[in-house]
């Protein structure tokens, strides 16, 4: 690999970050917002089997997540990894075009869920690693990909809204081939240098004999997971109370450009703040919003809202990474990350999903509640995690980095 390669100028890094940040977060936008309405209108299935498609991604994301994880710290090469997970992501959603039934379209989603959702948090270890190198803010670099996610969701909510969701699969092709695209111009990883300790045989379980990380875990898994029916049924939803894709698409960039905001002035707010503290403010936000999606269906209340997802995701999301940036070696990060996404976006949304999806048929809107409900536990396992006043991976191993307590 030549000195260029392997040392990308601060700019080529940043560029290439970006890119992958935009298609990969346009894509994202459309699934989660659109992929469950195209399987409940072009595949005929109801509202509970849509949670069970959904779900079985989610599980092959919590399966395969922190193995490929696992793989980036191994080899130490996470572009090359990224670049080989978005190219058999994209012919893994072909599979979707030729499937009928609930049976192969969880087949499916299970292939496509042990590809395409573990590309994000090897992604978030590529972008923090070298935020630190050259000196960028990663919340900035972030926030491209909430922009694009925005972006995507408002132009597509108001062309689906006009053209029907057929073509919603299409754009997702589109989009997965960008994010193949842009993975070739992701930055190289220095060349990997002797670590300070021998590497972990089994990275994953000297994670996992940690209580203070289980429990953190725990609390961002269920945090997270609590906006599992808002991600899978806040469009069908709506759609029974009379509102259309526009108006849903422009609900959903509306919490999306809170997140921006958020993450446009988190280098002088909530950068500031202990990892718990983040989390505990996004657990309380969280339970307040679904209150109120439990209690009302009218737009200007549900708009006043979704103002709180900058705080309900994105708080809870800068809280996880923040503590295993600070507290987990730099060779287990990758893992790390792999197992917290495997928490938040694989168990807790399963959980949330499934109980929330099934519960609907009969709750409707007050399913809401229930998630309310999740956001709450973990809400409180967040402030047990601070009454440890402690927060390592793992007592056996250094801190990256020296910390006050969380």
């Amino acid at each position: 690999m030549s000195a260029s390669a392997a040392d990308p100028s601060p700019l080529r890094s940043w560029l290439g970050l970006a890119a992958f940040y935009a298609a990969s977060f346009a894509v994202l936008g459309v699934y989660m917002q659109f992929f469950p309405v195209w399987l409940h209108d072009e595949r005929g299935l109801s509202p509970g089997a849509v949670t069970v498609v959904m779900a079985a991604q989610t599980i092959a994301r919590t399966v395969a997540g922190p193995l490929w994880s696992g793989r980036v710290d191994r080899t130490q090469q996470p572009r090359r990894v990224l670049m080989q997970l978005s190219i058999a992501s994209f012919c893994a959603f072909l599979l979707f075009g030729v499937a009928f039934g609930e049976p192969w379209l969880c087949a499916c989603a299970f292939l496509f869920g042990c590809l395409y959702p573990p590309m994000h948090p090897i992604a978030d270890t590529v972008a923090m690693a070298a935020a630190a190198r050259n000196s960028f803010a990663y919340g900035r670099l972030r926030l491209v990909g909430s922009t694009s996610f925005l972006v995507v969701i408002l132009a597509a909510g108001w062309w689906l809204a006009r053209s029907g969701h057929g073509a919603v699969f299409g754009i997702l092709l589109v989009g997965l081939c960008a994010t193949a695209a842009a993975s070739t111009l992701l930055p190289a990883s220095p060349a990997p240098q002797r670590l300070p300790v021998p590497a972990e045989r089994a990275p994953i379980a000297s994670l996992l004999r940690s209580g203070p990380f289980v429990l953190l875990l725990a609390s961002a898994a269920l945090i997270q997971g609590s906006h599992q029916v808002y991600y899978t049924l806040s469009t069908v939803h709506w759609a029974r109370h009379g509102i259309g894709s526009d108006v849903a698409g422009a609900l959903w960039a509306e919490g999306v450009l809170a997140e921006i905001v958020l993450f446009f002035i988190a280098s002088k707010t909530v950068d500031r703040l202990r990892a718990t503290t983040l989390l505990m403010i996004g657990g309380v936000a969280a339970v307040v919003r679904w209150t109120v999606f439990a209690e009302c269906v009218a737009v200007p209340v549900l708009a006043a809202a979704n103002w709180l997802h900058g705080l309900s995701f994105s708080c809870t999301y800068l809280g996880s990474l923040r503590a295993i940036e600070r507290r987990v070696p730099v060779h287990q990060h990758a893992t790390a990350q792999g197992l917290l996404g495997a928490s938040t976006s694989g168990i807790g949304m399963v959980l949330g999903g499934l109980l929330g999806g099934f519960a609907y048929e009969g709750w409707e809107g007050r399913v809401f509640f229930l998630m309310a409900a999740f956001a709450a536990v973990g809400t409180a396992l967040a402030w047990r995690l601070r009454r440890k006043n402690v927060y390592t991976a793992t007592r056996q191993l250094p801190a990256t980095t020296a910390s006050k307590p969380e």
